[in-house]
């Protein structure tokens, strides 16, 4: 790195991270003969200049070589500073005259003009910026706009509290947060407090919603809020055609909002926007899918979905329960109905997917390398045992006949907990892999003829994006996150499912952090938004209707081809924002659950179960929770050394 890209007085530092407390391998660095990149190819003799801006006279010094050019440098700023060569000339004093150096001339100690200061200036837009959603990512875009000096927004969302449709609205009152509190919070970053002294490792709807607010409130976001608001309309304005794609000025968006409950020509309550560029975050978790099986009339029970308020789990107390679907929220309903006092929980699916274990989450979360999808499989024997069960033997599984690599690759999310694995241990739950035919009173009856005896059905069948907001949007084809390739209009929602032979988190807030911070880089510095979208490295994607997959949503391994894309140097400034973030994961991670007191503990909760089972009348021992301190002190160890060991192969054979 040469310059800065952010505010305030610099001479010859590299970008610094923003906010106290930022770790010290992140810490400001002056530009020394150590620290910075020579230039020059010829001759090795090397010395150092000095750069002097016209009329403000900050300084910037930089090491080079005897035969570094003055258009070495030229093109070095005019990349850094988002200039066009021929806006700067380099200006050295010869006696009484001044020579302006040309480019094929060796760079020397001068003044520079054409700009005066050395940190990149920041876009100015002439309207808002627009945030539709006020879930987690919208929230934080929020946030990364407050960060950035972008205080000119509004954020859009059709409930009347914050948190999204995830969970102000398909989430219920006995709904918790699956993965750590560590990687799951709003202000997740550089320079946060982890809330842990008010929040549980795995906290409710409840706190999480009150979590939401509270960051809002001290955050300075409330202010940007319009609740209680829908999207109705969004209209793109090219009103200077003539002017450059990265101009801020060239086009607008209309955007109309009318409260939710009006009707299709009602216009009551009706806002107006006119916004400069817009950032849509519809969530992945908006449209449950829903099913109805055949003969539901006949069944006599309590039939439901395991989400929203729509289920009674106060009625399950002593009875039998049909779970329908075995993703995340299929398993969060097998732990919800026990803890209520049901007999038993019948999980039915057309094929098993893998449930993760709640230590294996932690391991994952707090990686500095991805751990390979072989390690978490061999990782998860203990608690597959316990069921008994090979997880090698999953569907979901593609890997290699010796099983040393291995691709998890699923339609749905990972159910992380542990009461599934020890409660099928004491056949408190059964899954059964078939398929409904019919119900009739008080049983479900499979295509394989098995009849299951229950007294309540639960749905959980996972959800389905929004189809709907490609023509809202208007948005033919995505690039990237870019509709139609414009960098005004950034859309981005959760992929569906898993698809990895490496792993980096179970959790959103680190992805959401790079999604967000991303967009502001590119609001800030939209030449260079334009530049990448000129390269047309992105990929690109339309709506498949046959699939229920609108434009919007990309398939995991494409959204994480965009990321990979958008950070590996084709853009210079997000490359270097990416490396603020170098192992955030761990030092959050085991700053909000460090290791013996993360494992002490998911045995604590999985005693508190076997508990809860033996006070159900039964008499086998307490087993004894399968991951101890060695064990998972070993996969740690293991997994850091065969990272640093690949990362040096990997620099060997870049190097050959």
């Amino acid at each position: 790195a040469i310059l800065a890209q952010d505010d305030g007085p610099v001479e010859g530092r590299l970008r610094e991270p923003w906010g106290p407390g930022a770790p010290a391998a992140m810490s400001k660095q002056t530009m020394t003969i150590d620290t910075v990149q020579w230039f020059g190819t010829k001759s090795r003799t090397r010395r150092e200049i000095i750069l002097t801006t016209f009329g403000t006279a900050e300084k910037l010094t930089l090491p080079v070589e005897v035969t570094t050019k003055t258009g070495d440098i030229k093109g070095q700023l005019c990349a850094r500073l988002g200039l066009e060569p021929e806006e700067l000339s380099f200006v050295v004093k010869q006696s009484s005259s001044h020579k302006v150096l040309l480019d094929s001339d060796e760079i020397r100690s001068c003044t520079v003009r054409g700009i005066d200061t050395w940190t990149r200036k920041k876009a100015r837009h002439p309207h808002p910026i627009g945030v539709i959603g006020a879930g987690h990512m919208g929230l934080r875009q929020a946030l990364s706009f407050i960060k950035e000096g972008i205080d000119d927004f509004v954020v859009v969302d059709r409930w009347e509290i914050v948190g999204g449709t995830a969970w102000v609205k398909n989430a219920n009152r006995t709904s918790k947060l699956q993965t750590e509190l560590g990687v799951y919070h709003l202000n997740y970053g550089v320079g946060y407090t982890i809330p842990r002294e008010t929040m549980k490792t795995w906290p409710s709807r409840d706190e999480l919603l009150a979590h939401f607010q509270l960051v809002c409130e001290e955050y300075g976001i409330m202010a940007h809020l319009q609740m209680q608001l829908e999207v109705r309309s969004i209209d793109v304005v090219i009103s200077q055609p003539d002017k450059p794609a990265h101009s801020t000025d060239r086009q607008h968006l209309n955007v109309m909002a009318v409260p939710p409950n009006n009707g299709e020509d009602d216009d009551q309550g009706k806002v107006d926007w006119r916004f400069s560029a817009l950032a849509v975050y519809p969530g992945g978790l908006t449209k449950p899918l829903r099913v109805e099986c055949v003969g539901e009339e006949l069944f006599e029970g309590q039939i439901g979905y395991g989400m929203f308020e729509e289920f009674d789990y106060t009625r399950v107390p002593g009875q039998s329960v049909a779970i329908w679907g075995m993703g995340a929220f299929g398993v969060e309903n097998v732990r919800t109905c026990l803890e209520h006092g049901a007999t038993k929980c019948w999980l039915i699916c057309r094929r098993k997917n893998i449930t993760m274990p709640r230590v294996l989450s932690w391991f994952i979360n707090q990686s500095i390398y991805p751990p390979p999808g072989a390690m978490l499989l061999d990782a998860m024997r203990p608690m597959y045992d316990l069921i008994p069960d090979d997880p090698w033997a999953y569907y979901s599984i593609v890997c290699n006949q010796d099983r040393t690599a291995a691709t998890i690759r699923q339609k749905a999310r990972f159910g992380i907990g542990d009461v599934y694995f020890l409660a099928s241990y004491y056949g408190k739950v059964e899954t059964v892999v078939d398929s409904i035919k019919r119900l009739v009173p008080r049983e479900i009856v499979m295509d394989s003829g098995l009849r299951i005896e229950v007294e309540h059905f639960i749905k959980v069948l996972g959800f389905k994006a929004d189809m709907s907001l490609d023509k809202l949007a208007g948005i033919r084809e995505m690039v990237g996150f870019f509709a139609n390739g414009d960098w005004r209009r950034w859309v981005f929602t959760e992929s569906p499912g898993v698809d990895a032979g490496r792993f980096g988190g179970t959790s959103l807030s680190p992805g959401a952090i790079s999604t967000v911070e991303t967009y502001s880089y590119f609001l800030n510095y939209p030449k260079d938004a334009a530049a990448l979208l000129e390269t047309q490295v992105l990929p690109r994607h339309k709506a498949d209707k046959d699939k229920g997959m609108p434009a919007y949503q990309w398939d995991v391994r494409q959204s994480a081809s965009i990321g990979m894309i958008m950070s590996s140097g084709v853009v210079p400034g997000l490359a270097e924002l990416g490396g603020s973030y170098a192992n955030l994961n761990r030092m959050k991670e085991r700053e909000a659950h460090p290791f013996e007191k993360f494992v002490d503990e998911v045995a604590e909760e999985w005693y508190g179960y076997c508990k809860m089972f033996r006070e159900a009348d039964d008499t086998r021992p307490v087993l004894e929770y399968p991951y101890s301190y060695e064990f998972v002190r070993d996969l740690v160890e293991r997994n850091d050394r065969q990272g640093e060991e690949e990362m040096i192969r990997q620099a060997e054979r870049s190097a050959a």
